[in-house]
């Protein structure tokens, strides 16, 4: 089951081949869009387009139905060639770069530092999924599952339906799930998932730098969201995952260091930021706004929570931007982010007759909407559920407040909203008041969202992952804290304030994962190519001490380690993860651990799942060593990108008839409670049927027994007669499905 050397070579050749074109298109399309940016901005800027660059061309690729590992790596060449010319030709060439502040090596030399640890912290979490395979909740749920279904149906038009749950996760923006969905389709296999959330990591840390350097503070602002982004929600769920909220945050933050030194682009080369610019002149000039609007599109792209604080800063921007400009900050700062960030919005209106966003209720425009099931992971309640209950607030919300952000999280909360209602209120920079209004506005909407304290009443379970939510807001506002006047002049006191966050940072790493001494030498060569190899070839280049060949060599050099390293980490990866040993982490709470060993080997299988969430929770692990099984959940589609259970024992027969599928795997019901009006006892339904046959029973597991069926020709509805009266249906209720 492992792949071969061959397919790992001509992976490993394409995606260098892609990214030496990604690289020069975004190159040449920086230099004609924001000539000026120089240093670390400008890279944040490359970085940015380089991502943008990718969806549309893999949007472009699988909307034609050609995800495979010729024409994903012909079309990513393509449009990054085609961006390549357009930018060499319209880049001018008489165009200064504006310097950035000088900054104090020692402040450069503790901004490395954090930055190295927080990137070997990540490192240990991501090396162990590449030893066990991927686990969370949400990968193995549908992220994972999407990205294998683009892979396999090579497209991205048709919606795959995981569950029966409320949510609809399908209608989500799935730019990152199209990124591991390439990287599976140009490797044949996986293994860089893992991975790949230590890149936006790397990005996000970057773009926080860039946040506070126009104004010198680049340290502190990059201290700042390490402090958040190593906190404990962040390392439990990102790092070795298939989740994508660490890429979310990356071009959030990058969308606001486009937007401040976008209006910081007059400054003089003193670095005298507070100089008054010339009051004729426009508040960000087309470049910036576009590059900013690049950045919202890639983050609206990946999560719809994104929608938020990106649409608050975006009608933000318009309104301070004078009358006179505001058609100029609408067209340049909307029409990118229309294009990078609105194919899956415009993909949920198509399904579902105009409604760009399912998930959300819009009121009295009565859009049409998924008619699902009043089924959720968790019950449905917000924190502001709980905001007068003190025994939740002491028992689950300070203690798992603790376990997200640290024990510094009152410190760290209190801080960060006097930061930001100081700079709305106070601010002489209108694009900063934005911001910091952005992030009150982001973490408000947090307080009253739908399962941010979900779980049953009293007992809110899901309320530390999902402070996940909160923390574009908090980000926000840690990078601003910084900037704010009192804060960063004199020079002394920004000293101080860099050296505060420093200490901060040292208390809440605390919390930091085991580091398991085998990993050591990954979490180096990790630091190496994240950090040190682009912050020191960066400084050689800038202060003229190694010619451009020499840099070019060290890349090479890496790339060429991380080649040969590769190779033996993709063989160890088909051979160990999702091993019998490591099954049970699939389900916390058990779950059908000998279901998950005897998928592990099968190939080019079809097969059907059905049951309560110890079935779609973690049905990634049902895909195979090499992804090749195609995965689906029973269910009855309808209008607008319904899908439910069925709720009858015929119908369901039928279903499974209509899939051509191998294998079935059950648990007794469709739901754990017995009082649910959607418990169907599916086993019950084709236990008996002569044309399956058992070849996997567990009984005793928790917290439903599961079972597995081998499909030896098309079941007989007709079967459903001879049942018990009580196996045929679940109790009536008039959301069945039939």
């Amino acid at each position: 089951m492992t792949p071969s050397l061959a397919s790992y070579v001509v992976g490993t050749a394409a995606i260098a081949a892609v990214v030496a074109a990604v690289w020069l298109g975004s190159y040449w399309l920086r230099r004609w869009i924001v000539p000026e940016f120089s240093g670390a901005l400008a890279r944040l800027a490359e970085l940015t387009i380089g991502f943008a660059l990718l969806i549309v061309a893999l949007q472009l690729v699988g909307s034609l139905g050609l995800l495979d590992l010729v024409w994903i790596t012909v079309g990513c060449i393509v449009v990054a060639l085609i961006a390549a010319g357009l930018g060499y030709r319209f880049a001018p060439r008489d165009v200064e770069e504006i310097a950035a502040p000088k900054v104090p090596t020692w402040a450069i030399l503790v901004a490395l530092g954090v930055a190295s640890w927080a990137v070997a912290e990540w490192s240990f979490p991501a090396q162990l999924s590449l030893d066990q395979g991927m686990f969370g909740g949400d990968t193995t749920w549908y992220h994972m599952p999407a990205a294998a279904r683009f892979i396999q149906e090579g497209s991205i038009i048709p919606l795959h339906f995981t569950d029966a749950l409320r949510l609809a996760v399908w209608f989500y923006p799935q730019s990152s799930e199209l990124m591991h969905g390439a990287l599976i389709g140009l490797m044949d296999s996986d293994w860089l998932s893992p991975l790949f959330n230590m890149l936006c990591l790397g990005i996000a840390l970057l773009g926080s730098w860039c946040v506070g350097r126009p104004y010198g503070v680049g340290p502190a602002t990059l201290v700042g969201s390490a402090i958040l982004l190593s906190g404990g929600v962040m390392i439990e769920t990102q790092p070795g995952e298939g989740r994508n909220d660490i890429m979310a945050f990356a071009f959030l933050i990058a969308f606001a260091a486009f937007l401040i030194n976008g209006h910081q682009r007059r400054a003089p080369k003193s670095g005298a930021v507070d100089e008054k610019p010339d009051p004729d002149a426009p508040l960000l000039d087309k470049g910036p706004l576009a590059i900013a609007g690049i950045a919202a599109g890639i983050a609206i792209s990946v999560k719809v929570s994104m929608l938020a604080p990106v649409g608050i800063v975006f009608l933000g921007m318009i309104l301070v931007s004078g009358r006179a400009r505001w058609w100029v900050t609408t067209l340049w700062l909307g029409i990118p982010m229309l294009l990078v960030g609105g194919y899956w919005y415009v993909r949920a209106m198509l399904y579902t007759g105009g409604n760009p966003v399912p998930a959300i209720s819009w009121g009295p425009l009565k859009l049409p909407q998924p008619d699902q099931m009043p089924l959720d992971p968790r019950p449905r309640f917000s924190v502001a559920h709980y905001l007068g209950d003190l025994d939740v607030h002491r028992y689950w919300f300070f203690p798992r407040l603790d376990d997200a952000f640290g024990i510094l999280f009152p410190l760290i909360l209190i801080m960060l909203a006097v930061t930001a209602v100081y700079l709305v209120v106070k601010a002489r920079n209108k694009v900063i008041r934005v911001i910091a209004a952005a992030a009150i506005v982001t973490a408000v909407v947090y307080v009253f969202t739908p399962l941010t304290a979900a779980g049953q009443e009293g007992t809110p379970s899901g309320f530390f992952t999902n402070t996940r939510y909160l923390l574009p807001g908090l980000l926000l506002a840690m990078t601003l804290l910084p900037i704010a006047r009192p804060l960063r002049a004199p020079e002394n006191r920004a000293r101080t304030v860099l050296i505060f966050l420093t200490i901060v940072y040292a208390i809440t790493v605390l919390t930091s994962p085991k580091w398991y001494p085998s990993f050591v030498p990954g979490a180096v060569f990790l630091t190496l190519a994240i950090v040190w190899a682009p912050v020191g070839l960066s400084w050689l280049k800038e202060h003229g001490r190694a010619p451009t060949s020499v840099i070019v060599a060290s890349v090479a050099a890496i790339a060429v380690i991380a080649a040969v390293w590769g190779r033996g980490e993709e063989v160890g990866y088909a051979n160990k993860h999702y091993a019998k040993a490591r099954s049970t982490l699939f389900l916390q709470e058990g779950g059908p651990q000998k279901a998950f060993e005897f998928t592990r080997d099968l190939k080019d299988k079809r097969i059907a799942i059905a049951g309560s969430g110890q079935m779609f929770f973690g049905q990634y692990g049902f895909y195979g060593i090499d992804l090749s099984n195609h995965v689906q959940y029973i269910g009855q589609e309808g209008d607008n990108g319904t899908y439910r259970l069925i709720g009858k024992c015929e119908n369901f027969i039928r279903k499974i008839n209509e899939g051509d599928y191998d294998y079935i795997i059950t648990s007794e019901f469709t739901q754990d409670s017995p009082d649910s009006p959607f418990r169907y006892p599916i086993r019950a339904w084709i236990k008996d049927n002569p044309a399956v046959t058992e070849v996997v029973a567990e009984p005793d597991i928790t917290p439903q027994p599961d079972y597995v069926y081998e499909i030896n020709g098309p079941l007989d509805p007709a079967s459903c007669e001879n049942l018990d009266p009580e196996a045929l249906d679940a109790p009536p209720s008039a959301e069945d499905s039939g």
